[in-house]
């Protein structure tokens, strides 16, 4: 639907029309629920609108040695912000030694860093962080050190307690 600029005016166009008319108009707005890669990185999308954002799903490859998830990514030419980081994202992942969580990411999902051996600095960029799944960081290097915004220490402190991780882990600002 779109307005024709008349009082009352409301038009239908039907795919068909659309399609002989302006093709490239109908596949450029990302589908809600569909995963789509960029860079390296699947994607799925949350909502899409006025508020566009994507849940993190994995890399398509478990060789990289660091991963920094941005505030937003680009699809189809849009911006959508990175709210989510999906549950089992980097389970697993041998190599992976370095995470930097970006600005936008609320939660991280049940084992997204669960077995990942090597990974021994996370930074957390977000200051907007309400959920860390169960077992998120179990398995995480012994030594390794979690960075937060100093402003958020204390909460995250609580916030990252229990998932998983060895007591030696430290959290700081």
């Amino acid at each position: 639907y779109h307005h024709s600029d008349y009082v009352g005016g409301m038009k239908e166009t039907t795919l068909k029309e659309m399609m002989q008319k302006k093709p490239e108009f109908v596949i450029t707005h990302a589908v809600k629920g569909k995963t789509y890669t960029v860079k390296g990185v699947k994607y799925k999308v949350t909502a899409n609108g006025t508020k566009r954002t994507v849940t993190l799903v994995k890399p398509t490859s478990k060789n990289k040695k660091s991963i920094t998830i941005g505030k937003t990514v680009t699809i189809k030419g849009q911006s959508f912000q990175i709210t989510a980081i999906a549950a089992n994202a980097f389970a697993k992942n041998k190599k992976l030694k370095k995470a930097v969580i970006g600005a936008s990411v609320k939660t991280i999902g049940a084992k997204a860093f669960y077995q990942a051996k090597k990974l021994k600095s996370l930074v957390v960029k977000s200051k907007k962080l309400t959920k860390v799944g169960k077992n998120a960081l179990k398995g995480i290097q012994k030594k390794a050190v979690i960075k937060v915004p100093s402003s958020k220490l204390k909460k995250y402190k609580k916030l990252f307690k229990n998932k998983g991780q060895k007591k030696t882990v430290k959290i700081k600002k």
